[in-house]
């Protein structure tokens, strides 16, 4: 009964450390977007986004942005109002 609970606190540790380090996103295992150009008139933003190797490309469809052209790997969207390029 010790060794599966200290297995299991060690596996939650590892996990808050990783989270907390974002590993993850720093190794290309989940996509994210960055802000490609400044804010227009209207206060629209475009972002551009990478693929990750577990989850792909970001769907920003729900936040009412416009899926753009691609250049190589890299999806273009136009989004309506400002959005914050972060972990989902």
């Amino acid at each position: 009964m010790f060794r599966t609970t200290l297995a299991a606190a060690l596996v939650a540790s590892a996990l808050a450390a990783a989270h907390h380090e974002r590993v993850l996103d720093r190794s290309g295992l989940l996509g994210g977007c960055t802000t490609l150009a400044t804010a227009t008139e209207d206060g629209s933003k475009w972002l551009e986004c990478r693929p990750g190797e577990l989850t792909g490309y970001p769907d920003l469809t729900q936040d009412a942005c416009t899926r753009g052209a691609m250049r190589g790997e890299v999806r273009y969207w136009h989004c309506p109002t400002t959005l914050y390029a972060s972990a989902r």
